[in-house]
């Protein structure tokens, strides 16, 4: 589940590595592999299925989240970046043309993830919710229309996911990512020692700079056993 965000970082200035990845934290279960199916509301013969891929990006000076979908009927991929102000996100989706844009901006209420456009085009969400449940795996992306009004917002779509590998309906832990403290699904090796990674994007990160990832990674490590937990 995804719980409410304490300070980040101050002031309007836009986040560097360091302060976006913190920011981008309370984002961390959306990475893995995930298997969908998607419906419009209302029912009806326009189900679909999709899959998505969702991982860290350092690469830009600042972290992002991002994912790539196969067969989605509403976006190709999509990137989440820390917004200029405190507990602010910004999605940028590129549509099934891979070509074209939107933009939508919100935050977290509660347990989700709650994005909105101000001015969508015709057929476009006007709003789009992330919501994790049973511990991270599955994660359920319900789209909102303007109603004729424009005032008031009504259910579109709805997919929801189900991490692959997870073995939903059980208990499952495995090692941390050492990047991010996610869940490890992959290995780097640095001076004939194996530490784990969540994703490609973490797996470049360590590659690029292992003395400083495991410098961060023993830090946190201290303060979570100075914290108890």
């Amino acid at each position: 589940m995804i719980f409410g965000l304490g300070p980040l970082f101050a002031g309007d200035a836009a986040p560097d590595k360091a302060a976006s990845k913190q920011a981008l934290m309370a984002l961390q279960n959306y990475v893995g592999d995930w298997k969908g199916a998607g419906a419009l509301k209302g029912g009806g013969k326009d189900a679909w299925t999709e899959e998505s891929a969702w991982a860290w990006d350092f690469k830009s000076g600042k972290a992002a989240l991002y994912f790539t979908t196969t067969q989605g009927k509403y976006y190709s991929a999509g990137r989440i970046e820390a917004g200029e102000k405190e507990g602010a996100y910004v999605f940028t989706g590129t549509l099934p043309d891979g070509k074209t844009t939107e933009t939508l901006k919100g935050g977290v209420t509660k347990d989700e993830l709650a994005l909105l456009n101000e001015n969508p085009a015709e057929g476009r969400p006007a709003k789009l919710e992330l919501t994790l449940f049973a511990k991270g795996k599955r994660l359920v992306m319900t789209l909102y229309a303007k109603d004729a009004g424009g005032k008031n917002f009504t259910p579109l779509a709805e997919v929801g996911f189900t991490r692959k590998g997870s073995g939903f309906g059980k208990d499952a832990q495995g090692p941390e990512c050492v990047v991010t403290g996610g869940l490890g699904t992959s290995t780097v090796s640095y001076k004939g020692k194996t530490y784990y990674v969540c994703c490609s994007g973490c797996r470049d990160e360590f590659n690029e700079n292992p003395e400083k990832i495991l410098a961060e990674f023993a830090e946190r490590k201290k303060k979570e056993k100075a914290e108890g937990k």
